[in-house]
Order: structure tokens, then sequence, then C-alpha cells
């Protein structure tokens, strides 16, 4: 039975005149856009699968506006969502602003009868996913990225919070419960059987059917479906992947926070990471005459190995300058405090690689998939390079209490590029 969601009191699907008219209307927004709504230009950019975007240009410059649909866009009307998803990214955007502004666009007005978001137009940035498809490298983003995930993970955590202050957040985005229903459905138990919407490469459907019929297997991801649903360790975005990341040579951004709960922290870096990994074998599906992504891929494999270890290095600078009342400073020694952190990061690197491998093999087998693979043209290449993903996805969801370190991922995704798939 379709589920039916309830509508903000005066909601309408906006029109190119109504934001004209709306952004006018709110100082925030035109005063960087300048001018009357007939001097205003609006052009529609929606990219991602959920929300209608559009661009507004001015006299002045730019803005973005973000409306969230009673529905799906990609899909339509047969897949109703929550219009007020969009109130939780508000919400994520304006909390994490306090500890990481300068990852995040700014807001700027934000319209909760409409579903309706006015944020930074960011130029000359383009989408993560886009820049990695075309072999281009951003020396900034490991740091940028691993800088992000410890300073927003750990300022929505018990780590520094106190108890009441963590239950609020917890409890300002526990209405999001839907969105974390569909992410449990879509990433945790839709790939693992025939689910009416799963799409698969065709030439891919003997390693589909042989990953549904894997108990290990099912049964690892099912273990990584109880710790999503039951670790409440800090504020996460919920939908961390390359395409919810714009980039420069020099800047990093993160966007679409629309999924964000209280949840467990590998979440996130799982997500990235293993977008990460998709990048990294889709890339001999990318690859040319003159240039076969061999630098690419070294690329790839630097970045996530420095994206885990800036990430580890601030986590532990926080927690060792901001040690909040769950490191027990009254009963442990600086080293045994040390030790603690050193238990808990290590139980967030083996969450990482569950759901790294989990997010993986949702994109290959599952209802949504990647333009990593989706724009390599020669079927038979993408399916290889596919199968190579899911041989280490794999790998990962089964073997994550017994791989050591980020740099036996990256020696592991090498080794499966390296030999023919069988």
């Amino acid at each position: 039975m379709t589920k039916s969601f309830p509508i903000p009191h005066g909601y309408r699907e906006v029109s190119p005149a109504d934001l004209a008219a709306i952004a006018s209307g709110l100082p925030a927004v035109s005063d960087r856009l300048g001018g009357p709504p007939s001097a205003l230009q609006v052009t529609e950019v929606s990219d991602g699968n959920m929300n209608a975007v559009w661009r507004i240009d001015g006299p002045a410059g730019s803005v973005i506006a973000k409306q969230a649909l009673p529905y799906i866009r990609v899909i339509g009307t047969s897949w109703p969502f929550p219009v007020d998803r969009i109130a939780f990214e508000h919400r994520a955007l304006t909390l994490q602003a306090h500890h990481v502004p300068h990852y995040l666009p700014q807001v700027y007005d934000y319209r909760p009868e409409l579903g309706l978001i006015f944020m930074q137009f960011l130029s000359p940035h383009i989408v993560l996913r886009h820049g990695l498809i075309s072999g281009m490298q951003y020396p900034r983003l490991a740091a940028d990225l691993g800088g992000y995930l410890a300073r927003s993970l750990f300022y929505t955590s018990d780590l520094y919070l106190s108890t009441s202050r963590k239950n609020a957040i917890a409890e300002a985005f526990s209405g999001n419960a839907h969105l974390c229903e569909t992410t449990q459905d879509v990433v945790f138990t839709g790939p693992y059987w025939d689910a009416p919407l799963n799409r698969i490469t065709p030439g891919q459907e003997r390693q589909a059917a042989v990953l549904r019929a894997d108990g290990p297997l099912k049964l690892a991801v099912s273990e990584m479906k109880h710790i999503f649903c039951s670790r409440a360790e800090a504020l996460i975005h919920g939908d961390l992947h390359t395409g919810s990341i714009m980039v420069t040579a020099d800047d990093t951004r993160v966007i679409d926070p629309e999924w964000a709960f209280v949840g467990p922290m590998g979440f996130d870096i799982g997500a990235l990471l293993g977008n990460l990994l998709l990048s990294y074998f889709s890339q001999t599906g990318h690859a040319t005459v003159n240039d076969d992504r061999s630098m690419q891929r070294r690329f790839l494999c630097d970045t996530i190995v420095q994206c885990w270890t800036a990430f580890d290095t601030g986590f532990r600078h926080l927690c060792k300058t901001e040690a909040g009342a769950l490191q027990n400073p009254q009963i442990l020694t600086g080293a045994e405090q040390a030790l603690f952190v050193d238990r808990l990061l290590a139980g967030v690197f083996r969450d990482t690689l569950g759901f790294a491998g989990a997010k993986m093999i949702r994109r290959i087998i599952g209802i949504s998939h990647v333009e990593d693979f989706e724009t390599i043209t020669d079927i038979p290449l993408r399916v290889a390079c596919e199968a190579r993903a899911l041989e280490l996805a794999r790998i990962l969801l089964l073997e994550r209490t017994s791989i050591s370190g980020v740099q036996d991922i990256v020696n592991l995704a090498q080794e499966i590029a390296a030999r023919p798939v069988s």
C-alpha cells in the first residue's frame, strides 16, 4: 500500500515566475540578486533524484533555490515522499554551520510552507562525481572531507555534547524516520532479493543471483542494518556520496543533507569511501588511447587513504582538546583516555568497512545506480568494472573485523583490479 504524507498548508509546486517574485521579497536573497522580479532569470538545474532545483540569476549575483516535491522527482507521483525532508536539510545545515561552515553552502532563507530553501550558488564548483568521471584531481579533497567528517561527527556526538543536548538533537531529527526507513530498504534489503525496482546491467545477472543466494553476505548486511538502526552516535549527513559534494581545485562543499539523522558515524564515512571505490573501479571504463586512467586510479587510492587518515587525526585531536564526560576524565588517565579513543575509532573503522560494502552493492544491483558506471557505453566492460567492485564490496562486509587499516582496502582494490574477472 502506497504511503501518503502531510503536505504543508499553502504548499504548491513553484514556477519560475513564482520563484522570481518570492526571491525578490526576501531581503537576504534579493540583496544577492539585485533588481526586480522582471530582471531575474530562473533556470532549472535539477540533477539529483529527489528535488526540483533552480538557479536564479540577477544583476548582482546568483542563488540556488531548492524545493522538496511531494514525490520522488525522477519517478513521479507514483512514489510519494515527505515534503518536510527539506526541514531536516535546513536544520542540519544550520546546526553544522556552527562547526564546519567553510564546508557547507550558506543558507539565505527558508520557506517551510513551500518546502523551499534558498542558498549559496557555488561557482565555479562542479559535482565531485562528474569531475572524477572526467579524470579531474583535487589536491585538497581528502584533507577537506576528513576535516568535515571529524568536526561534524565529533561536535554532534556524546564525546562533546551533554546528554541533554545530544538528546535534543536526536529528537530534532527523529521525524526524518521515513527517509531512514527508505535507506534501510534500498541499502540493506532491496538489493538482496528480486525487488521490483532493482536494476541490473545486462550481463550482470549471474553475479547478482550469486550475491542474493550468499547466506554469509546477507547475514553481514543484516548486521549492518541493525547497526544503522540502533547506533545513535552523531548527527550524520545520511547520504554522503560523490554526488553530494561540490568541488574546485581548492574548495570542497558538502550539500544535500536531507537524509540527516542521529546515527552511526561509520555510515557517512563508509558511504564516502564506498563511492570513491566505485569511482576507482569505473576508471578502466573511462580510459582513452591518450589516458589509461592509471594516474586517476592512483589519485583515488591516495584520496581514500588520506581521507580516513585526516578524519582519524582530526577526530583524535578533538577528543584530546575538547574532552567531554563520555571519556570519563575523572577516572581515566591520559593514556587510558587515548586507549578509549583507539577502541572507539577501531569500531568506527569496522562499521565504515561494512557500510562501504553495502553502499557499493546497492549502487550496482539495487534501485539507484551511479554515473561512474552508467556512463560506460561498452556494456561488457561496464559489467567487468562492476563485477570487480562487487567482489571488493563482499570482502569489506564479510572481513570487516579482520581488515586492519585503510591501506589494506586500497591494496585489496588494486589486487582485484589487476586480475581478470571470472
